[in-house]
This record gives C-alpha cells, structure tokens and sequence, in this order.
C-alpha cells in the first residue's frame, strides 16, 4: 500500500460483502489497467462492501503446489487477507496468457480449481468457497475453456448487471445460501453466463459513456519511473468499441457500438480531478481514442491545464501535421501505431486502408519533429500471406532503417496472429496445424534473420520457436470448448509449460490437431 493514493481501507466488522478483486499478472500490469481502477472505486462506493486487489507475485513456480513460498505472499493489498477470505473473487481477464495464472492463484490460496468440487466441498464443510467471477474482453469472447473452473461471467460492460448481481448475491449470503439458488436467480440477467446451466445469454453494453462514471479519486502510483509508464498518470476514458472493422480485432467486433464520451463531460471530469489531485500525467483511454471527434480538442484541455498527455495506439490515417504538433506539446515521448503488416495488399484485406505512401509520410512527419520514438506492432501468420508479403514486411522495416531515426528509436514488435471467436478470422487456423508450424516459425525466423543490427530500428522478436508453439496454445485457449477446460487443467498441473501441453494432451487422448481441424470445419463452441 505503500506509494499508492486514493486506496480503501475498510473496517471489516461494518461490511456485508468482502470483494477480492484479481488482475491475474504483476502489479504494474494490472495498475496500468482502467478496468481496475474503475471496479475498485465503483464497489467500494458502496458502504458495505470492500474491495481489495489481488495481484500475482513475482517469481512463481507451475503448479502452485511445487511452489513452496509461503501463502502470505498472496494477501490482498488492503486489510492484507487471503483470497479464501472474501466472499466474491472477481477476475479481470485480458489475455489468454494469464489462464495458468488464474490456477496458480487459485491453488496457492486453497481453493478447489474445479467449480464442481467447490461445490460438493461447501455442502459438508461449515463455511463456503468464495464465489468465483470473471470479466473482461477474453471471457466476453469465449468463456469456454475457463468453464470448468469459474461459477459466473459478466458477457460485456459490466456497468449494466452490477447492482443487482450484488443484491442477488446478498440473498444468497444472508438468507439461502443455497448456490442453485443464485444461479437461477442471477440466469434472470441478460449478460451473465452460468456455466453450470450453460444458459444462452447476450453481450450487454452501456449504451451512453457518459453513464459510466470515471472515478475522480482513483488509485494511482506515487513512483514515477515504473516500468509500465501509466501506472503514475490519471485515467480518462473517451470512449468505448472502435469504428472500425479490422477482421482480427475483439474490440471492433466484441465492443460495439462504438462509443464517445461528451466532451463537456470529459472536460468536467478534467478540471475537478486536476483541482482535487496532484496529477503530473494524464492517459486517455479507448480502443481508438483518436476517433473521437473531438480527441484533439480533450488533448488541449490537458495541455492548458499544464499536465502531460498520454495515449495509446493512435490509427495511422488519423496521424497529421496539426495531431503530432498538439502531441508535441503534450510532451508525448512515443507515438504508438499498428500498421499489422508491410504489405498494402494485406493492410487492406485486414481493413486498414492505408497506403505505404501515407505510412512513410507519417513516419517522416514524426522525424520531423520533437517526438523522436514510434513504436510499432505487425502480424505474422494472416491469411492469404505469402512469401512475397514476408519479403514486402523485411523491405518496409529496411525502409524505416533508411529514415534517418536516432538509435533504437524505432520499437517494433512482430507477433503470430491469434483468431478470436466471433471474429471474421475466428477460423484462420491454418497456420497453427501441426505440419504447418515449421511455416510460421520460418517466417519469423526470416525476419529475425533479415533484420538483425539495424541501427535505429530495435526488432522484438524472441526464440520464434517458442513463440510459434505459445501462440499454438494462445489460440486454443481463444477458440476452445470445454474439452479444452479439461486440457487446461490437466496442463496446468503438469507445470503449465510446452511439456506439460504434451503430456496433457496424452493423458486426455487429446488432439490440438484434430481440435483445429473442427474449428476449420466451422465448428462454433461459444457465441453472444
């Protein structure tokens, strides 16, 4: 708690619902999350309930149960309790990388993974497990593969179903307690998924941003030099969803309709934070905060309230001479773009129309002037991507190299496309069949190859082979059913690694091939 403003630290003895509320990866990763910041001051506006943040220590071993540090090293940050402590254990799920995380939090606390198990065990035991929730982009895509271990999902914004899941959750602690109960109470609400009914159910959205109220005193960090870089700024989210349909992208097709908040809202919201806090930093948030029709607008309202500013990615077409000079004074350091691909052909089959005229033209536009870093994010793997897009890509960074950049200063990031259910590319498999790995991992290998000691580009790219098999498995997670919940368990307790996919795979008689092949076949498991 240490270096932190605006926490809660609540009496225990006054409060009817205790609420861990878990981001499944370091601190400074789940700090850098609004969604977080958001549901800890939400909840904790109510006088009855506390909520306190769980996040995942550094240095852990798979599975929990081989990891013999001890069990105080999982304690929430507030009153210091164990997740077995609270009543409601709620999940931030952003990435399929964090399943094995989700486990080992699990376990290490003493909690049943297997939601049957929790079950039975409450039935005989006097007291009863917490009931364990989950949220977030990946579970509104598919909840499938975590089924066997969660006991409810929230499909979507969570704004619209808080409350009365709450309430429906108080009759159950203080007058049931009867766990069937609840379910068919809360099956009654459009966006919350039951695995143990396995009931349809419907995405649900706040359909005005600005009846989702951004807390004004919302938790920050005091140091400055984390290693996220937002874990220090001030949160304002502009809006919600994207406008554009990129094929490959949850926001665009899992978050719609595209959402603004009103900018005389966003400059209300500006104003009473900077008076009511010691802010230094300002980050704007949305999937395309760029979009909003008034972005540069909010931009110098924070520039004239003599804060710095901070974005995410910024769509390349949106970039223009009057954005980086409004940017530069903002004091951006880093401008942030997706171009996905160094072919223009595949650009547009993405759905990103943008030439690689406008893209260079841009690029040299920033050199032009005060900001001196662009970080960039490509795909490899996208469908209809041939030989001649690979050489296309190489050839584009080559031409970046020639721009004139100070070292390093180029940040480029190259990662395996990920299909995501009720995508366009939901089906884009190909890639990730057992013959056609040694594809994929040759391309990456290619550019690795190609583009080693450049001067001032700073290629991310790791051992590719390694990266080939984890996007393998980062996939399944994303398009599984609930087989694929059983083959995470199992893989998780084998020590949640390449070997232990193998293994789990044996001991289940199961075929990621196979599995791959149903989903090419246009198997569905999961749709909102």
């Amino acid at each position: 708690m240490l270096g932190e403003y605006n926490t809660f630290v609540k009496d225990l003895r006054n409060i009817d619902i205790k609420f861990g509320l878990i981001y499944p990866n370091s601190y400074s990763v789940g700090m850098s999350s609004y969604s977080i910041r958001f549901l800890y001051s939400y909840l904790n506006s109510f006088e009855n309930i506390a909520c306190e943040r769980v996040f995942l220590p550094q240095k852990i071993k798979y599975p929990a149960s081989k990891d013999y540090q001890s069990i105080d090293i999982i304690r929430s940050l507030e009153n210091h309790l164990l997740p077995r402590d609270f009543d409601i254990l709620g999940f931030s799920i952003q990435f399929e990388n964090d399943f094995r995380n989700i486990l080992w939090i699990l376990e290490k606390s003493g909690i049943p993974l297997s939601r049957t198990e929790r079950c039975d065990s409450s039935k005989h035991d006097e007291f009863y497990y917490p009931l364990i929730i989950g949220g977030g982009p990946v579970a509104t895509s598919n909840p499938l593969p975590l089924s066997k271990i969660f006991d409810i999902f929230f499909i979507g914004d969570a704004e619209p179903n808080l409350d009365v899941f709450l309430q429906y959750f108080m009759n159950f602690k203080f007058d049931t307690q009867n766990i069937n109960k609840l379910y068919k109470d809360l099956k009654k609400i459009n966006g919350i998924y039951i695995p143990h009914l396995k009931n349809e159910t419907k995405r649900v959205f706040v359909k005005d941003l600005n009846d989702s109220s951004i807390p004004i005193y919302q938790i920050m960090a005091k140091e400055k030099d984390s290693a996220s870089g937002f874990q220090d700024a001030y949160f304002v989210e502009i809006n919600r969803g994207c406008p554009y349909q990129c094929k490959f992208c949850i926001s665009s097709h899992h978050n719609r309709p595209f959402r603004n908040r009103s900018f005389t809202k966003i400059k209300q919201i500006l104003i009473e934070a900077v008076r009511e806090l010691d802010i230094e930093k300002i980050s704007l948030i949305g999937s395309c905060v760029s979009s909003h029709p008034q972005f540069l607008e909010i931009c110098e309202c924070i520039i004239k309230l003599e804060k710095n500013l901070s974005i995410p990615s910024i769509r390349i077409d949106h970039i223009t001479s009057k954005t980086i000079e409004v940017l530069e004074r903002g004091n951006i350091k880093t401008i942030t773009i997706a171009p996905e691909s160094g072919s223009e052909k595949l650009r547009f089959e993405l759905g990103k129309r943008i030439t690689d005229d406008q893209l260079f033209d841009i690029v040299l536009k920033i050199r032009e002037s005060e900001i001196r870093n662009i970080k960039m994010y490509f795909l490899v793997g996208l469908p209809n991507e041939s030989e001649n897009e690979i050489i296309d890509t190489i050839n584009f960074i080559n031409k970046l190299e020639r721009s004139g950049f100070s070292k390093d200063s180029i940040r480029i990031s190259i990662n395996p496309l990920i299909p995501k259910l009720n995508t366009p590319y939901e089906k884009k498999v190909d890639y990730y069949f057992e013959n056609d790995l040694s594809n994929l991992n040759e391309k990456l290998a290619k550019i690795k190859d190609e583009l080693k000691d450049l001067f001032s580009v700073k290629l991310k790219i790791g051992d590719t082979n390694n990266i080939v098999k984890n996007a393998r498995l980062q996939t399944l997670f994303s398009l599984g059913d609930e087989t694929v919940s059983d083959l995470l368990l199992e893989y998780y307790s084998n020590g949640a690694n390449l070997g232990a996919l193998r293994r789990a795979e044996k001991m289940l008689n199961f075929s990621i091939n196979e599995y791959f092949q149903k989903i090419h076949n246009c198997f569905n498991p999961w749709t909102f």
